[in-house]
């Protein structure tokens, strides 16, 4: 891995080239630009107020609706982004994997510099909606870049064993959008993680964990609310080490698969 942190360091001006241009193509020949990275979070939000809060009338915690899904919101586009985007990196630059070298990691770790600045401008529009329920602190700052640090390594880990299997098998790339779907529905983003824990009991909690999103919406959640975690604080630490888990297997995996791409491709 040492030697793999090295090239990539290397190749740093590459990977900042890929994201610039990942950056450029994605509102290229749109009338509003980046200013889409504010509308997909509202028009979300709309949707999820409609159906969580008007409907089913979902626990959140007393905070209000509005603060608590766009708190939600913030990370949940971060994380789908990292794993959407780097899982069909690979199979969308074949072309390219098959005629230069580089560090072919490159291409799924840039997507997390393009969904950097998506998560700079809804962060800037939660502060401006849920500025009254917000606790503004040094720890706030900490439970923050905890909880960004988890989603990207659970996302790119996830993106690096998918994009490395779908080398192989094709078929997953069917099964992506699906699956980013289903994560949405399973993280508490729109509702209190206390439903999972009610309805799951004391016995079956750590079936939680496996779903990144869990974790660091309650670790987030903790930090600027200032709301206990529903999840026991074991449970949040076997969550954290399996965020982990999946970086560094999914980087191993990757770097095995690596030198057989061009020719899998």
């Amino acid at each position: 891995m040492r030697q793999s942190l090295s090239e990539l360091w290397q190749y740093r001006g590459l990977g900042l080239s890929f994201a610039r241009r990942d950056f450029q193509v994605r509102y290229a020949q749109t009338f509003l630009g980046p200013i889409w990275a504010l509308v997909q979070p509202l028009l979300s939000l709309g949707v999820l107020y409609l159906v969580f809060q008007s409907a089913l009338k979902a626990d959140t915690s007393g905070i209000p609706f509005l603060s608590y899904t766009l708190s939600g919101l913030i990370f949940w586009g971060f994380f789908s982004y990292n794993l959407s985007q780097g899982a069909s990196a690979l199979i969308q630059a074949r072309s390219m994997l098959q005629k230069i070298y580089f560090p072919r990691i490159l291409l799924v770790l840039s997507k997390g510099l393009v969904a950097l600045v998506d998560l700079g401008f809804v962060v800037l529009l939660f502060a401006i909606v849920a500025f009254a329920d917000l606790r503004f602190d040094f720890q706030t700052i900490f439970f923050f870049l905890t909880a960004l640090l988890l989603s990207f390594i659970s996302s790119q880990g996830m993106a690096f064993w998918l994009a490395a299997l779908s080398i192989r098998f094709r078929d997953l790339q069917q099964l992506i959008p699906f699956l980013v779907q289903m994560l949405f529905f399973l993280s508490p983003i729109a509702y209190s993680a206390q439903l999972w824990t009610d309805s799951l009991g004391a016995e079956h909690q750590f079936w939680l964990y496996l779903n990144p999103m869990t974790s660091i919406l309650e670790i987030w959640r903790w930090g600027i609310f200032g709301l206990e975690p529903n999840l026991h604080t074991t449970y949040l630490l076997t969550a954290c080490a399996w965020c982990l888990l999946l970086f560094l297997s999914g980087w191993w995996y990757f770097q095995r698969v690596e030198r057989k791409m061009a020719d899998l491709l």
